[in-house]
């Protein structure tokens, strides 16, 4: 089946098979009924038997409600496949140079910075958000209106035999290794073509620099058109220089081969986004979205008179303010736990028998039943007071929450460092005596006498100078030079006015 082309209004985006093969943009109105996933469901299924009421109501975790900032994720990612394809056409003689020099790059054993670096349109932008709050599923649905493997045959009576991977999402490993990611990917290409064996052939017999070579061969062979990188936080858990490598592998796949990646993780990944501007800059690409819980707003009212539809109790149960109240009390407005708390409050009234449930239930079925979240909720509850360093993935954005709560981890494993005491007024002025190449007893009688002589004084330089003249007016010569001349503490202090080296000099001449 040949593939079918759009005929494209915007000028840039003309000619470009791999673009005009994609559907066409989607309005907000369209986008909005796009992520909306209504559950088929009658009245009639209050009716049914306590078993498959039961049943039934697992249909919550199907149903979603979109929310303003997944349209405005929709439009981001639709902006970055389009406009990463752009410097990617294959119908033109700069493709064929950057495919060409991603062969002869592997030919001389080089690396992929040793690839020509360009200007991208497109660099793509990060997700962050609470565990639960929906950020992979909506992208995997909008990515799902995308189709992710299209082949072209011909373009407009052009003859065109070539595989175009629109998307494809990789997991960081809980250890954070690149080698892995490579390996996923050439997994993912093999899984999707269905005809070649990357991953076999990849899996022992390459280096590390090799591996990621092909891969951004790869992703130019196959137009890949968007990479979508998620559970960045796994990354915190790794060894101490494998996140910036991991992260500097995808700024490098930007500049040299265009393709816009896109990232996604929990609170917890915000301080390795942020670890260097590079990677804070390619993950602000489109925007940052911080994806921060739902407040009890108008959006949250929306959310749960959206879900109170799927009611399975034989007694309706009208939907209030108080309902709402209590539901946004114990779920903190993540949705996740609001449509599970929801289930299990009906199920526990379908099963007891009193087919109805009030505001109080909420939170007894959630203490009972979804005791493994409580310390997080609890901590959500209360916010400040509890020590959001035990649950970095639900701690808040603002950036004074962020310098008090997000850095705790990082203290965690690498505690400051103590400031160095100052140096005792004695230590230093013996030191300084030293330096004019005094004994260490020489040195230390003669500034405990000029402590004496001086009683409150507490400025080490005029110390030694007084215990200088001291030992001068006893008649000992100095040494040509001072033994710890050159040394970095002698230097030091010299340049600090501890050491007058005018004085030395006449001393070494008397």
């Amino acid at each position: 089946m040949s593939t079918a082309y759009r005929n494209e209004e915007l000028p840039v985006f003309q000619n470009h098979p791999c673009i005009e093969a994609l559907p066409e943009p989607f309005e907000p109105s369209q986008a909005i009924r796009k992520l909306m996933i209504r559950p088929e469901y009658s009245e009639e299924d209050r009716k049914r038997s306590v078993a498959k009421r039961r049943l039934l109501t697992q249909n919550l975790a199907r149903l979603h409600q979109p929310l303003s900032r997944e349209v405005d994720i929709f439009s981001a990612i639709d902006r970055c496949i389009r406009w990463g394809y752009v410097d990617r056409n294959p119908l033109t003689p700069e493709y064929i140079a950057q495919l060409s020099s991603c062969y002869k790059a592997a030919a001389r054993g080089l690396t992929l910075r040793d690839l020509h670096e360009y200007h991208p349109h497109t660099y793509g932008f990060s997700i962050l958000g609470i565990s639960g709050i929906g950020k992979s599923t909506t992208v995997e649905t909008i990515l799902s209106f995308y189709p992710q493997v299209i082949r072209h045959t011909s373009y407009r009576g052009i003859p065109l035999s070539l595989t175009q991977i629109t998307w494809v999402k990789l997991d960081c490993t809980p250890d954070g290794s690149l080698k892995g990611l490579c390996l996923a990917f050439f997994q993912k290409l093999d899984e999707l073509t269905g005809c070649t064996s990357y991953y076999q052939q990849y899996q022992n017999r390459c280096t590390l620099d090799n591996m990621i070579l092909k891969m951004a061969h790869l992703v130019k062979v196959f137009h890949v058109g968007l990479i979508v990188l998620d559970e960045l936080q796994n990354l915190c858990t790794a060894t101490k220089d494998i996140p910036a490598k991991v992260l500097n592998f995808f700024v490098t796949l930007v500049n040299t081969i265009g393709v816009p990646v896109v990232m996604i993780g929990t609170p917890k990944a915000l301080s390795i986004l942020q670890s260097e501007f590079q990677q804070a800059k390619r993950g602000s690409g489109q925007g940052d979205a911080l994806w921060e819980r739902m407040k009890n707003d108008q959006e949250w009212d929306m959310f749960c008179r959206s879900i109170w539809e799927y009611q399975y109790t034989q007694t309706v149960v009208p939907f209030s303010p108080e309902m709402r109240n209590a539901l946004y009390a114990e779920a903190q407005g993540v949705p996740f736990l609001a449509v599970h708390i929801y289930k299990l409050v009906q199920e526990d009234a379908i099963l007891s028998g009193r087919e109805k449930f009030t505001s109080k239930d909420f939170r007894r079925v959630a203490t009972e039943k979804m005791g493994l979240t409580k310390p997080m909720r609890d901590a959500m509850r209360v916010g400040k007071d509890v020590d959001l360093q035990q649950f970095l993935d639900i701690a808040p954005f603002s950036l004074k929450d962020y310098s008090d709560n997000y850095s705790v981890a990082a203290e965690a494993k690498n505690p400051a460092k103590m400031p160095p005491a100052k140096p005792n007024i004695q230590e230093t002025a013996i030191v300084t005596m030293m330096g004019m190449g005094l004994s260490y007893s020489d040195a230390n009688s003669c500034v405990n006498w000029a402590i004496a002589k001086l009683a409150n004084c507490t400025v080490p330089s005029q110390i030694a100078q007084t215990a200088y003249e001291y030992f001068n007016s006893r008649n000992r010569k100095l040494p040509e030079k001072a033994p710890l001349h050159n040394l970095s503490g002698y230097d030091a202090l010299q340049q600090a006015g501890f050491i007058d080296s005018g004085r030395i000099q006449e001393a070494c001449y008397e």
